[in-house]
């Protein structure tokens, strides 16, 4: 359905940013990553108790006493089983001492070399013979491992390596006494029934920048996951992803640095030739970023100035969110939207809105367009070109969007009817309800909310009833009759909209 348009002022866009805002992507601890990690910490510490008879003293947590116990275990167990235990039991090492592979695996090498005056390392050779190579550059845990669970049948050169390890990871007592003294503390968490309690806020801070850095690309993901619903083609209409200047626009002028200089979205991507594009940048601050967000501003003009010289359509839209751009990066936010380049912006809930208006104002048709014209229409392929030749489209762009919406199975060709796939019906449905809101609601009061559905892109308070919802939107496609068989589809349609946070209910 053709979205009316809306210019909005400064001041505006940043309240109704504050309004729309989704403050962060979920607590670390409710990461899939931090349950791993968790479970990887317990599972260690579980296991060094077995090895240190719950630790009861400092002596049963040196290195040579950890190596001793630890052989016999892990070759009583399968390959897979026996890696997975001796990685739970370097996890702990390293967590209790503070040392990193990233180091150890440099130190190592040398430690064996000029300390325990070795330069081979025994290995299982493909005829399953014991065999010395030379000791490579950089030994880390990981390469450890493997050694140590191929020696299985040998022991003796299995136990020496693993000591050799430990011993460069708890290398003195107060190592030690560091292990025992966590140890303690886990045991009488665990007898309560707190060991998850008790390891949670250390597996937080130490596993807080990897998580993060992967939540930066979860917006990412939930908009591809909007533009699979819209009929968008992951490839070709979107990118999976980020896209340099140079990969785009091939040998350019400008200096190296500009041409990796990366685009999160270009909207279309291979399905459009000619014509506008939407040049999206994607920033999400669950916090304070300040050194980063303001480099971010700082380029964006650089950037923008070399897409324009190579793609005079080019239209840029900032997708942006997070608490940190209400807080203390608010001044980077309005810099932002203010430039004259930016054409607009939208949020992770706002993008239902608000780039799909982005899409119909560059005249590029998607197949939910088409959809709703069909549900508008009944399907006569002619009266759907007319439909979508009203809202603005070139006849040329329905007639190829039509096809590759018919190619790529998102819509059927019967005869001379175009026909909605069963299973995107809901998603039609919802879809006319969110654009139905937009389209014939209307500024409410801030006092007056109370009773309504409120959308964005026209405003911080921008909505109607819901009674008069279903009844506006019953006279502009009557065939919703034949969709809502009985009032609870209704509903259900709606709480999909709310549940989704593409409206408030008020």
């Amino acid at each position: 359905m053709k979205l009316k348009t809306y210019d909005a002022d400064l001041d505006e866009k940043l309240s109704e940013f504050d309004f729309w805002i989704t403050p962060s992507l979920g607590e670390i601890r409710e990461a899939e990553q931090f349950k791993v990690d968790l479970q990887k910490i317990i599972n260690g510490f579980d296991g060094v108790a077995l090895l240190s008879n719950d630790f009861r003293d400092i002596q049963l947590c040196s290195a040579n006493n950890l190596a001793e116990k630890l052989i016999p275990i892990i070759n009583d167990k399968e390959m897979a089983e026996a890696t997975s235990f001796l990685e739970s039991i370097c996890g702990v090492l390293y967590f209790a001492t503070g040392k990193t592979d990233n180091n150890i695996k440099c130190q190592f090498p040398v430690y064996m070399k000029t300390v325990l005056e070795k330069d081979k390392i025994p290995k299982v050779s493909s005829k399953k013979k014991l065999e010395y190579k030379d000791l490579p550059r950089t030994f880390g845990s990981e390469a450890v491992i493997r050694t140590v669970v191929s020696l299985k049948n040998y022991p003796k050169e299995q136990e020496e390596l693993l000591k050799s390890f430990f011993q460069i990871l708890v290398s003195d007592e107060s190592y030690a006494k560091q292990l025992w003294s966590l140890g303690v503390s886990y045991i009488t968490m665990r007898e309560k029934g707190c060991a998850e309690a008790f390891m949670s806020p250390i597996v937080t801070f130490q596993s807080r920048g990897s998580i993060t850095a992967t939540q930066g690309h979860v917006p990412e993901l939930i908009l591809r996951k909007y533009m699979d619903e819209w009929g968008m083609i992951a490839g070709f209409d979107y990118n999976e992803q980020d896209v340099t200047l140079g990969d785009f626009f091939g040998e350019t002028e400008t200096k190296d640095n500009l041409k990796k200089r990366k685009y999160d979205f270009i909207l279309p991507y291979k399905s459009r030739n000619e014509g506008g594009k939407i040049f999206v940048q994607c920033q999400f601050y669950a916090g304070d970023s300040g050194s980063v967000s303001h480099k971010v501003v700082d380029q964006t003009d650089s950037t923008r100035a070399i897409t324009l010289k190579k793609y005079p359509e080019a239209v840029f839209m900032e997708y942006l969110d997070g608490a940190g751009y209400y807080s203390s990066l608010n001044g980077d936010l309005r810099k932002m939207i203010a430039k004259n380049s930016t054409y607009n912006f939208f949020q992770i809930r706002t993008a239902s809105i608000k780039l799909r208006r982005g899409f119909q104002e560059i005249c590029f048709l998607t197949a939910l367009e088409i959809e709703h014209a069909i549900f508008a229409t009944g399907g006569n392929v002619v009266d759907v070109e007319m439909f979508l030749q009203n809202d603005g489209y070139e006849k040329a762009e329905i007639k190829k969007s039509i096809y590759e919406a018919i190619e790529n199975g998102i819509i059927e060709l019967r005869e001379d009817k175009l026909c909605i796939m069963k299973s995107r019906n809901p998603i039609v449905r919802r879809y006319c309800l969110l654009d139905c809101l937009a389209n014939f609601g209307t500024a409410i009061p801030t006092d007056q909310v109370t009773g309504n559905l409120l959308v964005p892109g026209y405003g911080v308070c921008w909505g109607m009833p819901q009674n008069n919802l279903i009844s506006r939107i019953l006279q502009e496609i009557p065939r919703l009759t034949e969709e809502w068989t009985n009032i609870q589809v209704v509903f259900d349609d709606i709480q999909w909209l709310i549940d989704r946070k593409f409206v408030v209910a008020k």
